[in-house]
């Protein structure tokens, strides 16, 4: 079953620090290259949405401009840069057989990207990273965050740093349903991506005091602890089964990890070479609104790779948008 039909990407055209500038920033042309790759091997169609908004919030002294014909101009050059960019990334898209269109906005970029995802039905969301830490650390700046909370799609924030391909795929589960899903979802991808799943689960010893106070031996400690990791390494090949993905994921691809969750996928990343980690987040149930839990505020804290997260099927976006989005379609066939 084709997962994503839908791909949206948002493109920040605008350097604040230089707002004639619009070109590509690192960031953006890193998610703008993992779309089209993800595109490629989905047969998704993709949709790249812009806003000139944070380079029209000029700075002071470029308000002190003497002659209101030279803002104009200034103005009529930056909507005319963009209306290029956003017309040879839909070329980009064409070369390589992919099926696209885009929207140039004029409102917050975190906000329209929402709005378009809420409104038109996307199966995935795909931003840049804010840019990226001296220790290789993702970095999510406003929108990336805004948009892992409050979309009701899989929100995919790439890394700078990678070179476009997915070789490696790792997904964290504590035995919920919501983890089932992010497991299924990854199943989808590695097979769609030709990539390798792992699945990980973390153990944290919480008995340990409980075990001290009971005096127990070395060995009755030993043996707790075995029959602890062979009942979690059961529970972990059931949900594997129960996925459908037995064959998909390799015994030696199945996880048992000691330590804090957050810890534990950290160090999977590093170890493994894991190019993107598909993760689930905690929600209110039948309620509007997000509820990020530590665990996954921890990861987006530190992680080095692309992250794709995803909600649970009873999620609401806490904002409502009217029946019509205020976007204006500047599509080109």
């Amino acid at each position: 079953m084709q997962r994503f039909r839908r791909v949206l990407v948002g493109v920040d055209l605008c350097d604040v620090s230089q707002p004639m500038n619009t070109g590509l920033s690192v960031s953006t042309r890193s998610a703008i290259d993992k779309a089209i790759w993800v595109a490629g091997h989905t047969s998704a169609e993709v949709t790249f949405l812009s806003s000139l908004m944070p380079c029209l919030d000029l700075s002071p002294s470029m308000w002190q401009m003497r002659e209101m014909q030279d803002y104009q101009s200034m103005i009529d050059g930056m909507h005319e840069n963009a209306r290029q960019q956003m017309t040879a990334l839909i070329d980009e898209a064409a070369a390589s057989g992919i099926k696209a269109n885009e929207l140039r906005t004029a409102g917050k970029p975190w906000q329209e990207l929402l709005r378009e995802a809420v409104t038109n039905d996307y199966d995935l969301l795909i931003v840049g990273s804010h840019q990226q830490h001296a220790l290789g650390q993702l970095l999510l700046g406003n929108t990336g965050r805004r948009l892992i909370r409050k979309s009701p799609c899989p929100v995919w924030v790439t890394s700078p740093v990678e070179d476009g391909k997915v070789r490696r795929i790792l997904v964290p589960t504590d035995f919920s349903e919501t983890a089932d899903e992010a497991i299924k979802l990854a199943g989808t991808l590695a097979l769609q991506l030709d990539a390798d799943l792992h699945v990980l689960h973390a153990i944290e010893h919480h008995f340990e005091p409980q075990m001290r106070d009971m005096i127990a031996s070395l060995d009755e400690a030993a043996q707790f602890q075995s029959r602890f990791h062979s009942d979690s390494e059961r529970q972990l090949n059931e949900v594997i089964s129960r996925c459908g993905l037995d064959h998909a994921v390799a015994l030696d691809h199945r996880h048992i990890a000691i330590g804090t969750p957050d810890t534990a996928i950290r160090t999977a990343v590093d170890e493994l070479a894991v190019d993107l980690v598909v993760m689930n987040t905690l929600g209110r149930s039948g309620l509007k609104g997000l509820l990020v839990g530590n665990t996954a505020e921890q990861v987006l804290n530190h992680l080095t790779s692309s992250i794709l997260a995803i909600k649970p099927d009873d999620f609401q976006c806490p904002i409502e948008f009217p029946a019509q989005p205020s976007v204006q379609d500047a599509s080109t066939e």
